[in-house]
């Protein structure tokens, strides 16, 4: 054999090579892609069983499909992935839901009142800090401490230590960078600063209305964390969604929208995000989204331990 022929034939075998390598490669992604989308099928049935189906995970299926018989198999495996989470956040969110209309929060937890009245007995937040003052709703509440040293129950909502995962896993120390977590003594400062003033300090309660209708901490706001991300990768791909998250972001966060559409977070409030606890992803998906859309670290605050630390420590709650 000449060496002109060796060549040819050593090229020829490597082309073939790569053709079913190619080959092997497409029909591993198809199949992956396949497997997720069944995935996100079972767990969209799974929320649907309890009417807690969102409404646009069929939708994302569909498109996961049509992505797949296209041959985009990266793009089918990210939409099935979403449509997945979805699934698992709906069926959760059903679910407690219907546990809380049983639940109601001890009475010691209501040491202040939206008249002002204060808890009686010697308890103090720190030793040089008694009560916090607080304006929600346009009413003045003291925020104390609970004060029954006999009192040991908690909202049975937040004693549960099994919680599936996901969509309830445990969320890191640190939500995303440049973002601070901070804790009750740094909330409470939050909240007496933003109810003495300072305009450009919210405290956002990100859970949903039937959480807060529970219990929520005084001087907070809701904004349910739906309303900013409407889906777990933030993507705002329906209109009325996108209308929804504009108006949140310039009439509640202060940012300003430009003539060319760009987002002006100059002026952007700094926000303290919390929801129910460091198994709950709903005030962290509300961060990473915000971070997402260009909104400055330095002005979000995460409070990691959410009502299930807030209520640990008897610190008044409001209905």
């Amino acid at each position: 054999m000449t060496f002109v022929m060796k060549k040819m034939t050593m090229m020829i075998l490597s082309s073939a090579l790569v053709i079913s390598s190619t080959t092997i490669l497409a029909a591993d992604n198809a199949k992956s892609a396949k497997a997720a989308i069944e995935k996100a099928e079972v767990s969209r049935q799974h929320a649907a069983s309890v009417d807690g189906e969102w409404r646009d995970t069929g939708k994302l299926i569909k498109k996961a499909k049509a992505a797949a018989k296209d041959g985009k198999y990266t793009k089918a495996i990210k939409l099935a992935n979403t449509a997945d989470r979805q699934g698992s956040y709906g069926y959760e969110q059903a679910v407690s839901q219907r546990s809380l209309k049983s639940l109601t929060m001890p009475s010691y937890l209501s040491g202040g009142s939206a008249s002002g009245s204060v808890a009686s007995g010697d308890g103090y937040i720190t030793p040089t800090m008694k009560e916090v003052d607080v304006v929600h709703h346009g009413k003045t509440v003291a925020i104390t401490r609970a004060t029954d040293k006999k009192a040991k129950a908690m909202p049975a909502v937040f004693t549960r230590t099994a919680r599936a995962c996901p969509p309830f896993c445990i969320q890191p120390i640190i939500v995303s960078k440049g973002v601070e977590t901070v804790g009750e003594l740094e909330v409470l400062d939050y909240l007496k600063r933003g109810s003495h003033g300072d305009s450009n300090i919210l405290v956002v309660d990100s859970r949903t209305p039937e959480w807060v209708q529970l219990g929520t901490i005084p001087g907070s706001v809701s904004i349910p964390w739906n309303k900013i991300s409407v889906d777990t990768l933030g993507t705002f791909e329906q209109e009325s969604e996108t209308t929804i998250l504009k108006d949140i972001l310039v009439k509640d966060f202060g940012v300003r929208i430009t003539k060319d559409g760009r987002r002006d977070f100059r002026n952007a409030k700094t926000l303290v995000m919390y929801c129910n606890g460091n198994w709950c992803p709903q005030s962290s998906i509300n961060i990473k989204t915000l971070v997402k859309l260009g909104y400055p670290p330095y002005k979000l605050k995460w409070y990691r331990g959410g009502m299930q630390s807030w209520v640990s420590v008897g610190l008044t709650t409001v209905k």
